[in-house]
């Protein structure tokens, strides 16, 4: 599969040596959260993941090519 990961917003400063877009090739069905881990991100770091424009979990099992957004924690209290 190829997975095409965005960060966007505050997690690009977090992950700054980190490319903003990033793509991978991963053989068969994987978890959101092992996807993120084979990125070089701590799944902790990701407080919102959209999947082809829908919000979903980070348990979610992607199996086919798909256009991933990370956000971060915002700022706020």
């Amino acid at each position: 599969m190829r997975i095409s990961l965005h960060l966007s917003g505050g997690l690009r400063a977090v992950l700054a040596h980190l490319p903003e877009t990033m793509t991978l090739h991963v053989d068969g069905p994987a978890s959101l959260r092992d996807i993120l881990v084979r990125a070089g991100i701590n799944p902790l770091l990701v407080m919102v993941v959209i999947v082809d424009g829908e919000r979903v979990d980070k348990d979610v099992v992607v199996d086919q090519d798909a256009e991933i957004v990370l956000v971060g924690p915002m700022a706020g209290g």
